[in-house]
């Protein structure tokens, strides 16, 4: 089928919705892909969004809700009745309608689990008590789980009368328990497929099992997965007793709710201004980042209005100053750049610290020779001023390597403190580049003209 933009085929749906035709709207509705259909519903107004969802069937309806984000799907469960909300609850995943059922106002919340079975609402219950970013709130409770005593005949049985049971249909590991119920080891499913039907299961399962505890941060555990290769991730108490698992596939969400917050507080807005939203909420966003570089330009203005006599008598400085600020700028954002891109990967350790700082300082010298020497050069032969070319040269080799040691160390200085490292980045670094760089400039200016 021919991709269409969220646009076209909002229009296509309004005008299906509007003509009242709606077995084409089915029809349409049941040929999207839900990621599709979610963008295209953040531009659709919500009556009619819930009268094209109330058309779909209740599987793909509550995928689509799954699919959107939290603005937007809380946008459109609120207009839906507690009955017709709680039976597309009832058809997700219990850590998917943990999530939607997590957002709604407690009163609303009730209304919901009243209506679910037991079993489903004990299980939601018990996923809401973590952080919505932790193991316990991204793990499905959903577990196949097997003894390491019996054999393998016996656990294909185990596992087959549980999947039909809960009716599971994604599973990739067979977890194995001892005695005393705790996780002894993992057993993946090809390997259950091959083995001999008598041997025992603790005689095929790997031990080295890598778990995590209800408590730990989601960031980690996309870490873990990446790291070790994994699919699913066992979730485990202070006793080793399985709780649940984490799926490769809620990994995935996490890796790009992650990035999408990462660029955003590095643009100083938010990840949610991917996503259509409305103009007061852009403000909101976006203002507190802009008002700190609006008193960072204060703090700039003013130090040069102290040194107003000396720019008058050397009016050809100022011509400089926009070039300074634009290289210190650029290189404290990559230096930045590559630190936060490091540390949310795993890949930059804090104990690297040094080593990072002096491998950024040898990179801003060797950057800094190579812009002093074309300055120099480009003084001499178009302003034919050797000084104010030596002066330009200087200030900007010493404003790159400031930039890098700041974009460098505050990203790190932020993370030990338990900072979000993304919020040294944008609004922040560039002001202070900006106001160290014309005290820098105005200072070498100031003893080589005096």
């Amino acid at each position: 089928m021919e991709s269409q933009t969220p646009s076209d085929l909002r229009d296509q749906l309004l005008a299906l919705l509007e003509a009242g035709d709606t077995m084409a709207l089915s029809t349409l509705l049941g040929e999207q892909e839900p990621f599709d259909l979610a963008a295209a519903f953040y531009l659709i107004p919500v009556p009619e969004a819930q009268r094209l969802l109330e058309l779909m069937a209740l599987e793909d309806g509550a995928a689509l809700l799954l699919e959107m984000e939290v603005s937007g799907q809380l946008q459109l469960i609120e207009a839906l009745g507690p009955d017709k909300l709680a039976s597309y609850v009832a058809t997700m995943e219990p850590d998917d309608a943990a999530d939607v059922v997590g957002v709604l106002d407690p009163k609303r919340a009730d209304e919901i689990l009243e209506q679910l079975p037991d079993q489903m609402r004990r299980a939601i219950e018990t996923l809401l008590i973590y952080p919505e970013d932790s193991a316990g709130g991204l793990m499905d409770p959903d577990v196949v789980r097997v003894h390491d005593w019996q054999t393998v005949n016996e656990a294909l049985n185990t596992i087959r009368n549980y999947v039909y049971r809960v009716d599971m249909d994604d599973f990739f590991s067979v977890f194995v328990l001892d005695r005393d119920n705790r996780l002894a080891g993992v057993v993946p499913n090809w390997r259950m497929l091959i083995a001999k039907p008598e041997a025992l299961i603790r005689e095929i399962m790997d031990t080295d099992v890598v778990a995590v505890t209800p408590e730990t941060d989601q960031e980690e555990i996309a870490h873990l997965v990446r790291d070790h290769d994994l699919v699913t991730v066992p979730v485990v108490d202070k006793d080793n007793r399985l709780l649940g698992r984490v799926t490769v596939d809620d990994v995935v969400d996490v890796i790009q709710e992650e990035y999408e917050e990462d660029v955003g507080r590095m643009a100083g807005t938010g990840a949610e201004e991917v996503r259509e939203i409305s103009i007061a909420q852009s403000l909101r966003l976006r203002a507190p980042w802009l008002l700190v570089a609006l008193s960072g330009q204060f703090v700039s203005t003013t130090i040069m209005r102290s040194q107003a006599d000396f720019l008058r008598s050397m009016v050809q400085l100022t011509f400089f100053i926009p070039l300074i600020a634009a290289m210190a700028g650029n290189m404290g954002l990559q230096s930045s750049t590559l630190v936060i891109r490091g540390l949310a990967t795993g890949e930059l350790r804090l104990a690297q610290f040094w080593s990072r700082v002096a491998r950024e300082v040898v990179t801003a010298l060797a950057m800094g020779v190579l812009l002093a020497a074309i300055l120099v050069t480009w003084g001499l032969a178009v302003m034919g001023d050797i000084k104010l070319g030596v002066v330009v040269a200087i200030a900007t080799s010493a404003a790159v390597l400031l930039a890098a040691c700041l974009g460098t160390t505050m990203p790190m200085l932020l993370k030990r403190m338990n900072v979000d490292p993304a919020l040294a980045t944008g609004p922040f670094l560039t002001t202070l580049n900006d106001i160290l760089g014309i005290v820098v400039y105005l200072s070498i200016a100031y003893l080589i003209f005096r």
